[in-house]
């Protein structure tokens, strides 16, 4: 008897001083995270190639109207966002992460190679032009399902060091921006504008079929998450949505500003900054483009740190301060960029600074306001929902202010009324810690 109570004893004494440095299942976490790096390539890879894409499907007399069709079908990846994460978070929440996984690499691969083979609209007119828009949307439906699914997965595996594990995953989803812009690149260097229009483009699709078919190969060695399994009978019930809209719609709102402020700030970063340093700030393509490229490549291990510091202080702290901070700076930043009187990497560092206070805690921050048997569904929900309304629009808003209201800083305060958002509802969190999943 004394032995068992020692040996008990021993047991919990190993865990307390492992708190706050528990072992990671590296292997397991960098195979589910590379997977989504892999998938958000084939996702983003569109707008990549956006202006052959453009003539390719989307013909018409004036390029600015054909491009503008082009972009309006990559919101569209946007839009079905909520219908994939919802289909693929039931499967998810009923019957493993892992076959949610499977399921969401699989059908985005196949979708990015029949995008890569797809005649053009001087082939087979505007059955090619249907045929475009419905396998982006196909796309939009995976990464719907891919991101929640992710970040569940990962949570779930190391819940006590969810927000470190969610750094790692993050940094490879940025990974697969970069292998875009990386494969662009090269395609670019070697082929003539021709060349690019006629076959340069499909090569890039190409590559991403290539990379999800690996993908599937190394996430197939998953095993599912602990804390699914321990579930047993208590899983979800007949429709997961159903159920956390009824029992949980108040971390779903939660949820939806917590992370639409991140997807505010990842579309203007990654989608509409480029643009508006050259075209509204007055700085040239290259400066732009170096700018930006530093900036994500910094972003990327920003998360990773916020997010080893968020499982030692409270997350909900780290998140009130980066949304404050947001809040009260985006307007001087932007006037800051447009008076040219400050390094302009040097804003940018200090910008992404406060980013990374934001990007490296939603994620954890997000699955952890639902229980176990529904996180997949709500997570999904409220990322999805957020990814729709903030995500797929910030670039067209932010750029329209501009123009309607003739202040060329007027972005700057549409990200501080979505940082408002997002600090209220990191006020209204409850003061969750890591070892509170182990319960739920």
């Amino acid at each position: 008897m004394n032995s068992s109570a020692d040996g008990t004893a021993t047991a919990l004494n190993e865990v307390e001083s492992r708190r706050f440095f528990p072992r990671l299942d590296w292997k397991t976490i960098s195979l589910a995270s590379i997977g989504g790096g892999l998938e958000f390539y084939d996702f983003i890879v569109y707008g990549v190639f956006a202006q052959y894409i453009a003539k390719a499907f989307f013909p018409a007399e004036d390029p600015a109207v054909s491009l503008v069709n082009t972009f309006a079908v990559f919101a569209i990846g946007y839009l079905s966002r909520p219908i994939g994460g919802v289909f693929i978070s039931h499967i998810g929440d009923k019957f493993g992460r892992r076959r949610a996984f499977l399921l969401s690499l699989i059908t985005m691969t196949a979708a990015t190679i029949a995008m890569a083979v797809t005649p053009t609209y001087g082939s087979i007119g505007l059955s090619a032009t249907i045929l475009f828009i419905a396998l982006r949307f196909l796309q939009g439906c995976c990464v719907g399902g891919e991101l929640p699914g992710a970040i569940t997965y990962v949570v779930e595996t190391a819940p006590l060091r969810a927000g470190f594990a969610c750094g790692i995953m993050f940094f490879c989803v940025n990974t697969g921006s970069f292998i875009a812009v990386f494969v662009s690149s090269t395609l670019h260097a070697c082929l003539s504008v021709d060349a690019m229009q006629s076959y340069g483009w499909r090569i890039g699709f190409a590559v991403g079929g290539v990379l999800g078919v690996l993908g599937f190969l190394l996430r197939s060695r998953l095993q599912e998450s602990e804390l699914f399994k321990t579930l047993g009978e208590k899983r979800a019930g007949r429709i997961p949505a159903l159920e956390v809209i009824k029992s949980h719609w108040a971390s779903i709102l939660l949820g939806v500003g917590v992370v639409g402020i991140n997807q505010a700030l990842i579309a203007v970063l990654n989608v509409g900054m480029t643009p508006y340093l050259s075209g509204v700030a007055g700085y040239d393509v290259k400066t732009a483009t170096s700018v930006i490229s530093y900036a994500v490549g910094l972003l990327s291990f920003g998360i990773v740190a916020v997010g080893f510091a968020s499982d030692l202080i409270t997350r909900r702290g780290i998140l009130q301060l980066g949304t404050f901070l947001v809040m009260v700076a985006s307007y001087p930043l932007y006037q800051a960029i447009l008076g040219h009187a400050v390094n302009i990497y040097v804003l940018f560092t200090m910008a992404v600074l406060v980013c990374a206070l934001v990007s490296g805690t939603f994620g954890a921050i997000a699955a952890e306001l639902f229980p176990t048997r529904l996180r997949f569904s709500g997570l999904a929900i409220s990322y999805n929902l957020a990814a729709a309304l903030v995500g797929g629009f910030t670039p067209l808003i932010t750029s329209w202010l501009v123009v309607t209201s003739g202040n060329r800083a007027a972005p700057g305060i549409y990200l501080s009324i979505l940082a408002a958002l997002g600090f209220v509802s990191a006020l209204l969190l409850k003061r969750l810690r890591p070892s509170d999943q182990l319960d739920r």
